[in-house]
């Protein structure tokens, strides 16, 4: 008892307190920041699912061999109110994370993603390919997904598959992803550019959309020099009016599937739909995804009467307005090609 007769508060709760609040702490850094052991790791990779629920992360993250403590994942998903708002992806651990590591990742949504370039004039095998490059679909499932009835219609597409609407752009995607999503972005994009750029010109058509994206795909296969885009639309417009076969050998290449660019007597000779030789008007639908200025030229063909154009062999063409004329110019580049081969 003090000199004046009165007691001093006991300190040994609020020591014990004190005691237990930094137990607790060092507990909880302990879990949240100890790692997997390092010895014999190798890159770990985790899938999570589109839709996944908490239970459901923590599981594929236990399976993948990155979550020593699942208490401390959730503990950090509930307290941050994030255990609804973590994100899909495919999570790649090159080196042992820590819980909240894992957690910080996830809920970011800092997941692999695979860049995906479609250059104008590729076509729907060609795109198949540049999806399966990056193991995002098999080709089988892409050109499945590609020529679906019910994606066709639920995309509002004309003809049997969505040739000519995957829009040539770079894409980024994150696994995992469905084929008919990736169909689904790439033609959205077409919708959305074509709305935007070229909407207003389609207007002052007679021409159908398919009809325009299918001179478009055309044009795209023909040249690649955007001052010719204007004359070739010029020369499928004008054989078109006046009753006259295409003859593109672009559209005979698709028909038989030899996308090396060769054609032989013996295709241009063989009847099907795509044989703009044998059969006068359109094919019945795109031979490629066309670019913007493909699809610009297809509404806005040049004013002249070119009917005729043979290629130089060097990305561009000779335009002619008659046979002879054309003739002509067939022979004299077959000429210049023998001088070539002869100085060679």
């Amino acid at each position: 008892m003090t000199p004046s007769g009165t007691r001093w508060p006991r300190r040994r709760p609020a020591r014990a307190a004190a005691a237990a609040a930094a137990v607790a702490l060092l507990l909880s850094a302990f879990i949240l920041l100890d790692t997997p052991p390092a010895e014999n790791w190798t890159e770990r990779v985790v899938v999570v699912a589109r839709g996944s629920h908490l239970a459901d992360v923590v599981s594929a993250l236990r399976k993948g061999g990155v979550l020593p403590h699942p208490l401390a994942f959730r503990a950090l998903a509930f307290l941050t109110r994030t255990d609804r708002r973590l994100q899909y992806g495919e999570y790649s651990f090159p080196t042992p994370p820590s819980a909240y590591e894992v957690w910080d990742r996830i809920h970011r949504g800092d997941a692999k993603t695979y860049k995906v370039t479609v250059p104008p004039g590729a076509n729907l095998y060609d795109v198949a390919a540049l999806v399966a490059e990056k193991t995002l679909a098999g080709p089988e499932a892409f050109l499945s997904a590609a020529t679906s009835p019910a994606v066709i219609e639920r995309l509002a597409i004309p003809g049997d598959s969505v040739e000519g609407y995957l829009y040539p752009e770079t894409y980024i995607f994150r696994k995992p992803v469905a084929p008919e999503e990736i169909v689904e972005e790439m033609v959205g994009k077409f919708r959305e550019k074509f709305a935007r750029e070229l909407a207003r010109k389609a207007k002052d058509t007679e021409l159908s959309l398919h009809e325009v994206v299918t001179i478009a795909s055309i044009i795209e296969k023909e040249t690649g020099v955007d001052e010719e885009r204007p004359l070739v639309s010029a020369v499928i417009r004008r054989r078109l009016a006046l009753g006259m076969p295409l003859q593109m050998d672009p559209t005979v290449i698709y028909g038989v599937k030899r996308f090396d660019g060769t054609v032989t007597r013996k295709d241009l000779r063989t009847p099907g739909p795509y044989n703009t030789y044998l059969r006068r008007g359109l094919p019945p639908g795109p031979i490629a995804n066309p670019g913007l200025n493909s699809l610009a030229a297809a509404l806005e063909p040049a004013k002249t009467e070119y009917l005729y154009f043979v290629s130089r062999n060097d990305g561009s063409h000779a335009f002619s307005k008659t046979l002879p004329e054309h003739n002509r110019a067939v022979e004299r580049l077959r000429r210049a090609l023998r001088e070539e081969e002869e100085e060679g």
